[in-house]
């Protein structure tokens, strides 16, 4: 499997601040406004907690991502408690579809999704570098892509 940036990885990584903050922030909020002092003491916890699941699931995450071209299947992976592979027939694949929100364009990162009339209709390789996804559709479909990709001259 071939793993996917370091940019992946902070996306997730700042996915599990944010929520630590935002819980944070509701605690401070609950602290003031309860009238009870033990009860404002233990709301505090529940930050701590959000903060220790959320980097434990950042990381797991992260190291499960991945994407694999063989000679007949796409392989991706990705997921932190669930775990998905899915094994995709290269010949199955009819299409593309290259998404990229403000902060995976900030990043650098993109989803490349394989459309495909079996299954689900579409897989996805979350997260992978720009430049990588691009590489690998115009791999795994030789010729699929060729009007629309412009390579530069060597």
């Amino acid at each position: 499997m071939v793993p996917h940036p370091p940019a992946a990885r902070r996306r997730r990584m700042s996915r599990a601040v944010v929520g630590t903050a935002l819980t944070a922030v509701a605690a401070g909020v609950a602290s003031w406004a309860l009238p009870w002092q033990d009860v404002r003491a233990w709301v505090w916890l529940v930050p701590a907690a959000v903060l220790v699941a959320g980097l434990w699931a950042a990381v797991t995450s992260a190291a499960s991502l991945g994407h694999a071209l063989g000679v007949r299947h796409l392989v991706t992976r990705r997921g932190a408690v669930v775990r998905r592979t899915v094994a995709l027939e290269r010949r199955g694949i009819s299409g593309w579809t290259f998404t990229e929100s403000y902060f995976q364009r900030r990043s650098g990162l993109l989803t490349v999704s394989a459309t495909t009339a079996a299954g689900r209709g579409h897989y996805e390789v979350v997260d992978v570098g720009r430049g990588d996804g691009l590489d690998l559709a115009a791999r795994a479909v030789p010729g699929l892509l060729d009007p629309f990709v412009v390579r530069p001259e060597r």
